[in-house]
Protein backbone atom coordinates (compact mmCIF):
# COMPACT_ATOMS: atom_id res chain seq x y z
CA UNK A 1 0.00 0.00 0.00
CA UNK A 2 1.06 3.35 -0.43
CA UNK A 3 1.96 5.83 2.13
CA UNK A 4 -0.98 8.38 0.28
CA UNK A 5 -3.21 5.57 0.19
CA UNK A 6 -3.36 4.68 3.93
CA UNK A 7 -3.50 8.57 4.57
CA UNK A 8 -6.63 8.70 2.46
CA UNK A 9 -7.98 6.01 4.11
CA UNK A 10 -7.40 7.95 7.88
CA UNK A 11 -9.18 10.49 6.91
CA UNK A 12 -12.38 8.89 7.68
CA UNK A 13 -11.37 9.05 11.46
CA UNK A 14 -12.15 11.73 14.07
CA UNK A 15 -8.64 13.11 14.45
CA UNK A 16 -8.97 11.56 18.13
CA UNK A 17 -9.60 7.94 17.55
CA UNK A 18 -7.39 5.25 18.87
CA UNK A 19 -6.51 2.77 15.92
CA UNK A 20 -4.30 -0.11 16.27
CA UNK A 21 -2.13 0.42 13.66
CA UNK A 22 0.71 -2.48 12.05
CA UNK A 23 2.88 -1.28 9.06
CA UNK A 24 6.20 -2.77 7.91
CA UNK A 25 8.70 -0.85 5.39
CA UNK A 26 11.52 -2.41 3.35
CA UNK A 27 14.32 -1.73 5.67
CA UNK A 28 11.93 -3.23 8.97
CA UNK A 29 11.83 -6.12 5.73
CA UNK A 30 15.25 -5.94 4.99
CA UNK A 31 16.08 -5.99 8.69
CA UNK A 32 14.20 -9.26 9.54
CA UNK A 33 15.98 -11.49 6.65
CA UNK A 34 19.32 -10.11 8.50
CA UNK A 35 18.34 -11.89 11.41
CA UNK A 36 18.76 -8.40 13.69
CA UNK A 37 22.42 -8.56 12.45
CA UNK A 38 24.48 -5.23 11.67
CA UNK A 39 25.18 -6.84 8.46
CA UNK A 40 22.91 -6.59 6.08
CA UNK A 41 22.00 -10.20 4.85
CA UNK A 42 18.59 -8.70 2.65
CA UNK A 43 18.56 -6.36 0.81
CA UNK A 44 15.56 -5.46 -2.26
CA UNK A 45 15.43 -3.35 -4.77
CA UNK A 46 12.74 -0.91 -5.28
CA UNK A 47 10.75 -3.64 -7.77
CA UNK A 48 11.30 -6.55 -5.29
CA UNK A 49 9.79 -4.60 -2.91
CA UNK A 50 6.79 -3.71 -4.63
CA UNK A 51 6.19 -7.59 -5.44
CA UNK A 52 6.51 -8.20 -1.63
CA UNK A 53 4.24 -5.93 -1.09
CA UNK A 54 1.86 -6.81 -4.06
CA UNK A 55 2.00 -10.34 -3.08
CA UNK A 56 1.55 -9.75 0.60
CA UNK A 57 -1.83 -7.57 0.03
CA UNK A 58 -3.26 -10.97 -1.96
CA UNK A 59 -3.89 -12.95 0.89
CA UNK A 60 -5.33 -13.23 4.34
CA UNK A 61 -2.54 -14.09 6.85
CA UNK A 62 -2.37 -16.40 10.12
CA UNK A 63 -1.42 -13.22 12.19
CA UNK A 64 -4.80 -11.66 10.80
CA UNK A 65 -6.92 -14.02 12.50
CA UNK A 66 -4.52 -14.59 15.78
CA UNK A 67 -4.72 -10.82 16.45
CA UNK A 68 -8.37 -10.99 15.55
CA UNK A 69 -8.54 -13.82 18.90
CA UNK A 70 -6.32 -11.59 20.50
CA UNK A 71 -8.53 -8.60 20.65
CA UNK A 72 -11.68 -10.26 21.32
CA UNK A 73 -9.78 -11.96 24.16
CA UNK A 74 -8.41 -8.30 25.62
CA UNK A 75 -11.66 -6.17 25.04
CA UNK A 76 -13.58 -9.55 26.92
CA UNK A 77 -11.34 -8.95 29.87
CA UNK A 78 -11.45 -5.10 29.76
CA UNK A 79 -15.19 -5.49 30.12
CA UNK A 80 -14.94 -8.11 33.08
CA UNK A 81 -16.29 -11.06 30.37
Amino acid sequence: MKVKDLIEQLKAYDGEQELIVAYWDKETVEGYGSGWTKEKDLSLTDEQWFDVVANYEDGEWSWQSSAADDFLDIANEVIGK
